[in-house]
């Protein structure tokens, strides 16, 4: 597979990773359920424009709307629900913790719908690799796992783990029908469609101020309409679950970013946590390649 899809998963990570940094200082201004639905919106009238310059239509066939429908249902209207319930009940290290199980989530419904198979060492790599992000959450303190309390915020957070990989799925799907760009300007449309009701009735946001206008064009612009375009090409293009494995660098983005941004400590563990990731990912790439390899010569 071209390297460079790799590389723009990559920077997906990334941006996401910016976006919870970012996101620090928007929690003060407005609900979660407020900054959702101005992100999406902000996304769908970046995305207008961008889809009918590109492919001169605006339409979606109309075999498509089922499967647009259901990514908008579950990339952004459940899996944010879900995410804002288990913080309203949760630490936020435990949703960090949970989060590392999207992988998980989405190789498992890859299986289950797509029929996408992984073979015993990718497996192996995978959990290799999410070893490694549990040593950039935890910074290495095994007591501070083992003291953790899981509650109904956690069972909250699991859902929308199970969510995202629905979600991956439906990308798969819509994306045999359409392209990367109008599935998520639709997946958009349907998302504030069902979204619009929950927040038009909370909809506030005080002190508007320069930060909180750069930081909210960042979360709708770079973080939304970026991000899921770059993850829905990449779904497309190297299947769901070798996607999903990438996912594992957010954490670690997440910190060096803190690091960098926000005066937060990054250790020697954490490092090193990062590094099995890296291996762990590159691991679960390699396998996949000699066994794609080794099916076409036979």
């Amino acid at each position: 597979m071209p390297i460079k899809y790799y590389v723009l998963l990559l920077l997906t990570c990334l941006f996401w990773a910016g976006n919870f940094v970012v996101s620090k200082s928007l929690v003060d201004h407005a609900s979660p359920i407020t900054l959702t639905t101005l992100r999406w919106m902000i996304a769908v009238v970046c995305l207008i424009p961008l889809v009918w310059w590109k492919e001169k239509k605006i339409l979606p066939p109309r075999n498509a709307l089922l499967s647009l429908f259901f990514m908008g249902l579950t990339g952004v209207v459940l899996f944010n629900i879900l995410q804002f319930l288990a913080l309203e009940h949760t630490t936020a290290t435990n949703v960090g913790l949970i989060s590392t199980l999207n992988m998980i989530s989405i190789a498992v419904c890859s299986f289950i719908f797509l029929k996408e198979k992984i073979n015993l060492l990718q497996f192996v790599s995978m959990i290799f690799s999410l070893c490694g992000v549990i040593l950039v959450l935890s910074k290495g303190k095994i007591d501070y796992l083992i003291s953790l309390h899981f509650n109904i915020g956690d069972l909250w957070m699991l859902a929308a783990v199970c969510v995202w990989g629905l979600y991956t799925v439906c990308t798969k799907w819509a994306m045999t029908k359409v392209s990367a760009l109008l599935s998520t300007l639709y997946s958009a449309i349907f998302g504030l469609i069902v979204l619009l009701p929950f927040g038009i009735s909370n909809f506030n946001v005080t002190d508007i101020n320069t930060s909180f206008s750069v930081a909210m064009l960042y979360t709708g612009v770079v973080s939304t309409v970026i991000c899921m375009l770059l993850w829905n090409i990449c779904v497309q293009k190297l299947g769901s679950t070798t996607s999903g494995v990438f996912l594992n660098f957010n954490p670690i983005f997440t910190a060096i970013l803190a690091f960098l941004f926000l005066g937060e400590q990054m250790t020697l563990i954490q490092a090193t946590g990062s590094a099995v990731v890296i291996t762990g990912c590159y691991l679960f790439l390699y396998f996949a390649t000699k066994n794609r390899k080794f099916k076409e010569s036979y």
